[in-house]
């Protein structure tokens, strides 16, 4: 595991104390390693979500990079409103899960 240092101001460090008595959290570093996840799979999903709908990628593409299912991307296009993907990549993407 990498270590990294990380300089918070007063108000995020009043803000995460606040969410970790709520959750009844212990370990500070824990927390906020989950955290980050959370965060840098929503900006993950988003870029990709994003790259659909301009058809830089399939849909089944878009999920291996995220580690995915297939199914869990066709839901965050349909959350997100992408209308990118149309029949000829969800043929591709069908195609390519029966591989």
């Amino acid at each position: 595991m990498k270590i990294l240092s990380v300089r918070i101001d007063d108000d995020l460090d009043e803000k995460l104390s606040f969410l970790m008595v709520r959750l009844k959290r212990k370990d500070k570093s824990s927390y906020i390693r989950q955290l980050l996840e959370k965060s840098l799979t929503e900006e993950i999903l988003e870029i990709l979500c994003k790259q659909v709908g301009e058809k830089d990628i399939s849909a089944w593409k878009a999920a291996e990079i995220a580690g995915v299912s297939l199914r869990k991307m066709l839901e965050e296009l349909k959350n997100r409103n992408v209308s990118g993907y149309d029949e000829q990549a969800i043929k591709e993407d069908i195609e390519h899960t029966l591989d």
